[in-house]
């Protein structure tokens, strides 16, 4: 009978519970809707500007959960730096098209500075995670989601697929840190 009252008191309500698979994802589709943009930027396939509304609803679920777990205050500081990283990834892509090694340079400087204020922010927010371990995620991140967008500027398709594959274990990862956050903040803050 003790087994049952301890699990009872460690059950998450189905609401919660549906929230954090929810932010989990987030970042498995983030990947997915990214690659779509890349191939549509870099080989006209698709409708980019169909892309590009798919990853601004992204955007819009991913600031609504957020919103949801730490309020509308820090959602608008999120949304802006999630924005930030779209536009900057856009322009290193339009750069790398373009041939602009000196644009190249400035934008990926701006990516990771990015990550760094993304970082930042999200271990100042919650305190179940820690600013180190969002840069190694972002910046793992960043530099596949580079690596992949040359890998199509080049027509390097077989090593394409290789780093989308990693992508996808990489997004496992972060969603599993940035869920279990979540997850750990609703917990600390219900008692």
């Amino acid at each position: 009978m003790r087994l049952v009252n301890v699990l009872q008191t460690a059950c998450i309500p189905p609401s919660q519970l549906n929230l954090i698979f929810q932010s989990r994802t987030i970042w498995r589709d983030l990947a997915t809707w990214l690659r779509a943009y890349l191939a549509s930027k870099h080989g006209g396939l698709g409708d980019i500007e169909a892309i590009w509304e798919k990853l601004d609803e992204l955007l819009i679920k991913s600031t609504n959960i957020f919103s949801l777990v730490f309020g509308e205050q820090f959602a608008d500081q999120y949304v802006t730096l999630l924005s930030n990283f779209n536009n900057i990834l856009d322009a290193l892509i339009n750069a790398q098209i373009n041939g602009d090694t000196n644009a190249i340079n400035e934008y990926t400087k701006q990516l990771y500075e990015n990550a760094d204020q993304i970082a930042a922010f999200l271990s100042k927010v919650n305190p179940f995670w820690v600013e180190s371990e969002w840069k190694n995620l972002l910046y793992q991140f960043n530099q596949m989601t580079i690596d992949q967008s040359n890998t199509f500027l080049n027509k390097d398709f077989r090593k394409n697929i290789d780093i989308f594959d990693r992508i996808l274990n990489l997004t496992s990862t972060i969603g599993d840190y940035y869920s279990q956050g979540i997850l750990d903040y609703l917990n600390f803050s219900s008692k």
